[in-house]
């Protein structure tokens, strides 16, 4: 790595050479169109010129849209481009600066063109004529790459590989208030009220424009704090997990001066660690540190804390990996990785050697800066909510103008002046398109997001909380999400000569000689930090039933200088009488760890290479997955019934591990087991028997199953472990049901008389008191109309296979799966997002460990961690149950029903307010500022506000919010009701001028203002308020409809009561319209907009004759309903294809 390559170059070769598509590196799913510009000075003098002319209002246009300003650029090539424009398919424009510097590829200087784009680093490629995103490390890097080269950058390479992939920085800008405030004043919703205050004052309607102002200032401000207050945590986050100082190899040309902390021919210097760039070779110190890049461990073993990335607060252990052509991936090779941020507790390494590290990632480029990527520039989620209300909003737009045509027309009609047709015409858009609109939409969102807090459920992405009120499906990671994070020991079940023997619930029991008590001394990963025995939770309730003791001699940094420097041996005797030993145990009873291969999730297993104190030779102990250490073993090993026992004890739930050993030959030395491959152990194998261990489920687990399952939200199991304990588990949270039925999905492992060369699939149907098969020339069917209660399951190895020879089957299984078990962290990414490909509004639950790329997949990720905020998932909660799902729904589901009710009212109210003020100026009249002020204050904008703060209700319902603000089941109600408004204000005033002292308004009353204190002013007003004022008002308007008193008339702009026994009897008259504007419009809400009848009428207008979603599409296909699915009669059958 000492030199750049041009293959960390990858691009993708797509259009012409002024044009190019590419997928951006930080999601793939968004696709960048990536256009050719220069500047032109010609072009940026009428720009400029323009914008003077017109007052600015080009510069706001182009800051609100970035692709606009090209119309100062000169489009060009590519090739000669000095400025480029990019476009995502998410409708997100920018225009960047194309740079040129002068680099070292190959040995050669070249110029080298490139741009920055959040912060990933796309260079041109002369050859192909493309911009292509730098890739680090380079895809043809093997592990042999990184062991070989035992000396780092030069000082030349190190400044020349600097300018290529840029200082080992992650920054975080925060922004000075000042810039906060530009930036939120310039946004389109401030300007609008900005416009709106201007207009009010010019109408001397002060009181409400003061309020709005100070109402806008209030909201600035608080925007301003949280705004700085969340950078500066972000910032904080990212500081608290970076290094300064790093310690770093450099080639000496004379060995001699080496001082011997390195290899012979480098020195160690302490250098910034903001210039460290992949290929350096850095010293890890011996008491650790946090890493300040992400780098492959080349010698020496590190103890790591990796909470910061993965949630997971168990330390791991690091090593080095074995010499091999594989080419290296950070996802493959975690175990050999350290992450930038994680924290080394300890290293260990040999005599004074050093504990080694090749850099492979630095800045952005680290996982660390990945997932600092993923806060500050989140996924789109396309959120359908947002989208109607512009549309709505576009919609209202169209109305005021119609509006104000109107207003123009009236008053020109009336020959006013040109200020008083503008005030009026303008005043119609405040009127129509409410400045208070798009922050009442967000109440019910701030208030959600501060009722989860109180939770101690944390959100980093709180547009997702309308999400939630949609979800449909809820994966759910079991060890430690569903059950109990630790494991409670029952028993271990020898197996010897090819036979299981009784079950042992005291191992300590046994003979200090057994094999099957040594492998569970051995065979884990537990070390000493601080004098306290620390790792998996599964190894300490292993190595705890041994009552064995475990030694660590030495320093705990320097235990490499022993050759064994982990040792444990028997802390109590054995109660049964020892059998005769041979001398080489009379010295003690010890066994030394020489080597472990670590446990990871894609072997299923761990192994360790241990020699007992005076033995001639070494052993292999083995520890994983049942299948896989089945598979491992000798033949004559395992017992014919390996298979049947296994299903007893995972069928009732039990977590099931099995054990194995081997003896090595005796020429095999120490210097030999450290070099072995992994492969040459792992091989031919004796079984020793099985670990029983019992993980609990957690109190919470089954009642928010129930709940969720009551709410019609499909919940699914997606686990690492045994496929018939996560059946057992499944059960008994609810998942299954009792009287529902599972269909085993696994690989067929006889072989094909016809010698198939394509995989098959067995289905084997469990537990099933009642089966309705469909019989068909001795095979029966699994019909899935017939039995719906019909679960799937599988394991990670059958996915694999489904994936690759029969993906087309993939969307009906997992329409149907409910457990999937072995599922490696890629797998669980991939369910993921086969879910996603359905139209399911997706929920991934985990720890944190595993989890990271379902967290991520997933519309909405919830970690369960201690951290107050995970950067794993977008919703973190500090409970460690899944409780925190359902207040997620309920929240989601409340901030939801608020947004749509918010809106819905604010549409209503504004055109009430609409044909009210048109209305009234028809006759030659208008509101008053204190009329104005009581609706658009008191009555409109708090009941706005306050909406949301009542909270979600207490239990989940099946009925979700409706997903669209303009689905015609939502417009048509709304419509029934504005008609029904416009009706009710009509009848009112029809009903005044019937009344025979009644005197309207004449052309000839309006002497260039309107005439406020009217009749038709005081009716309209009264009745308006009455059709949305909120219950605690409608006694206060009710009074000032009925008995306004002289002050408070004069106040409100309105006719007084009078003595006149005729206008005290109207008066009560007119509160009949109102009351059957109430019956009417419950009404229209209750038995026409929450009937089906609704719906089926919008589905008819719209033609709609299938479902929307994909997987209410495969529910109703025929094809789901017959043969996909064979079983044989004795219920084992291949899948056909």
């Amino acid at each position: 790595m000492g030199s750049v390559s041009r293959e960390n170059l990858v691009y993708q070769q797509i259009g012409d050479e002024t044009y190019q598509i590419l997928n951006h590196s930080c999601h793939d799913e968004i696709i960048l169109h990536i256009y050719g510009f220069k500047q032109s000075k010609v072009l940026r003098f009428i720009y400029h010129l323009v914008s003077v002319l017109l007052l600015g209002i080009p510069y706001l246009v182009c800051s609100w849209y970035p692709h606009l300003n090209k119309v100062k650029l000169r489009k060009c090539s590519l090739r000669d481009a000095r400025v480029v424009l990019l476009k995502d398919n998410h409708s997100h424009s920018v225009i960047l600066q194309v740079h040129t510097d002068i680099i070292n590829v190959t040995g050669i200087n070249e110029h080298v063109r490139y741009f920055d784009y959040q912060h990933v680093k796309y260079i041109w490629r002369n050859e192909q004529t493309q911009f292509a995103a730098l890739v680090v490390p380079r895809p043809d890097l093997t592990l042999n790459d990184l062991l070989d080269n035992s000396s780092g950058l030069t000082h030349a390479e190190q400044q020349n590989a600097l300018k290529l992939y840029g200082p080992n920085v992650i920054r975080i800008e925060v922004k000075s208030y000042l810039q906060l405030f530009v930036q939120e004043v310039f946004n389109p919703f401030y300007l609008f009220q900005i416009f709106s205050i201007t207009l009010w004052s010019c109408d001397e309607y002060y009181i409400y424009a003061g309020c709005i102002l100070f109402l806008s200032l209030v909201s600035i401000v608080t925007s301003l704090y949280e705004t700085k207050k969340q950078s500066k945590a972000l910032h904080n986050l990212v500081d608290s997990s970076n290094c300064t100082h790093a310690q770093v190899c450099r080639p000496c040309s004379n060995p001699d001066s080496a001082d011997g902390s390195g290899d012979e021919s480098s020195l160690v210097l302490d250098v910034d660690a903001g210039m460290l760039v992949p290929g350096d070779l850095i010293a890890i110190p011996a008491n650790g540190c946090v890493m300040p890049c992400d780098a492959v461990l080349l010698s020496g073993n590190c103890i790591v804390n990796e909470s910061m990335l993965t949630g997971e607060s168990v330390p791991v252990t690091k090593t080095p990996p074995n010499h091999s052509t594989e080419c290296y991936s950070v996802d493959l090779h975690k175990r050999f990785t350290l992450f930038a941020g994680t924290h080394v507790i300890q290293t260990r390494f040999y005599g004074g050697s050093k504990v080694l590290a090749r850099v492979i990632r630095t800045g952005f480029n680290t996982s660390k800066g990945e997932l600092i990527k993923s806060i500050l520039y989140p996924k789109p989620m396309g959120i359908q909510f947002y989208r109607d209300s512009m549309k709505m909003v576009a919609v209202l737009a169209v109305i005021a103008t119609a509006g104000m045509v109107y207003c123009v027309y009236l008053y020109v009609d009336r020959h006013a002046d040109i200020e008083e047709i503008c005030i009026r015409a303008l005043d119609i858009i405040t009127v129509v398109v409410p400045p208070a609109l798009p922050a009442a939409m967000t109440v019910g969102t701030i208030y959600s997001q501060n009722r989860l807090k109180k939770l101690n459920i944390f959100c980093i992405s709180p547009p997702r909380i309308n999400v939630c009120g949609k979800l449909k499906l809820i994966c759910f990671d079991k060890t430690g999400t569903l059950t109990q994070d630790g494991l409670d020991f029952y028993g271990v079940l020898p197996a010897e000569q090819s036979k299981f023997h009784h079950l042992v619930q005291e191992p300590w029991t046994l003979s200090e000689t057994s094999e099957l008590l040594q492998a569970m001394a051995t065979c884990h990963s537990l070390t000493r930090i601080d004098n306290e025995l620390t790792g998996d939770p599964l190894d300490l309730s292993m190595f705890a039933a041994t009552r064995w003791d475990l030694e660590e001699p030495g320093d705990e940094t320097t235990r490499y200088d022993m050759l064994a420097p982990t040792v444990v041996k028997p802390t109590i005797k054995p109660l049964e009488p020892e059998p005769a030993v041979d001398d080489i145990y009379d010295v003690g009873y010890e066994i030394g760890i020489i080597r472990q291969f670590p446990f990871s999730s894609s072997q299923q297993c761990m192994s360790v290479i241990c020699r007992i104190l005076g033995a001639v030779n070494m052993t292999v102990f083995t520890k994983g997955a049942p299948e896989k250490v089945y598979a491992m073993c000798t033949a004559d090993s395992v017992p014919k019934e390996f298979a049947t026992v296994l299903s007893t004890y995972t069928t009732s739930g039990y977590r099931v591990i099995a054990l194995a050993y081997k003896h090595l030959p005796r020429k095999l030395k120490w210097k030999d087991a450290q070099k072995i491959k992994r492969d040459v152990v792992e091989c031919d194998l004796t079984l020793l028997g099985f670990i029983i261990m019992q993980n609990a489920l957690k109190p919470e687990t089954t009642p928010i199953i129930n709940e969720l399952h009551s709410a019609k939200i499909r919940t699914v199991m997606v686990t690492g472990d045994n496929v018939m304990t996560a059946i057992s588990v499944s059960r008994d949270c609810g998942m299954v049901l009792p009287n529902e039925n599972i269909a085993l999905l696994k690989e067929c492992t006889v072989t094909a008389v016809d010698a198939v060369q394509v995989p098959r699939i067995l289905v084997e149907v469990l537990g099933s008191p009642t089966r309705h098969p469909l019989h068909q020339n001795g095979d029966c069917v699994l019909n899935f109309e017939n039995n719906s209660r019909l679960h799937i399951a599988m394991d990670g190895k059958t996915w694999s296979i489904l994936r690759a020879h029969y993906p087309d089957l993939i969307p009906r299984i997992v329409l149907h799966g409910t457990i999937f078990a072995r599922f490696r962290p890629e797998q669980k990414t991939q369910l993921v997002t086969s879910l996603q490909e359905l139209d399911y509004i997706v929920a991934m639950c985990g720890d944190g460990a595993n989890d990271c790329g379902a967290l991520k997949a997933a519309h909405i990720g919830v970690s369960l961690s201690q951290a107050e905020a995970s950067v794993a998932a977008p919703f973190t909660s500090a409970n460690q149950n899944i409780a925190c799902v359902k207040h997620l729904v309920s929240e989601g589901r409340c901030a939801l029903v608020t947004s749509f009710a918010v809106f819905k009212y604010m549409a209503l109210y504004s055109l009430i307010q609409f044909f009210t003020i048109l209305i009234l100026y028809k006759r030659y009249t208008t509101l008053g500022n204190m009329q104005f002020l009581y609706i658009d204050l008191i009555i409109t904008t708090t009941l706005a506000v306050t909406m949301g703060y009542q909270g979600p209700a207490h239990i989940l319902v099946a009925k979700r919010p409706m997903g669209s603000l303009v689905s015609l089941v939502n417009l048509i109600p709304l419509f029934l009701q504005i008609i029904l408004c416009g009706i009710i204000k009509y009848g009112a005033l029809y009903y005044l001028q019937l009344q025979p002292w009644f005197s309207p308004l004449l052309k000839s009353s309006y002497h260039g203002e309107e005439v406020i204190v009217c009749w038709e002013n005081t009716i309209v007003f009264s009745v308006s308020l009455l059709l949305f004022a909120a219950v605690a008002l409608t006694i206060f308007t009710t009074v000032l409809l009925v008995y306004p008193v002289e002050p408070l008339a004069a106040y409100f702009e309105m006719i007084p009561v009078s003595k006149s026994r005729h206008q005290l009897y109207f008066r009560l008259k007119i509160l009949i319209f109102p009351l059957v504007h109430f019956i009417l419009a419950v009404f229209i809400e209750v038995c026409i907009g929450q009937r089906r009848f609704v719906k089926h009428i919008a589905h008819c207008l719209t033609r709609k004759t299938n479902p929307k979603n994909k997987y209410k599409q495969i529910e109703q296909s025929a094809a789901d309903v017959h043969s996909w699915l064979d079983v044989c009669t004795n219920t084992q059958h291949s899948i056909h294809c």
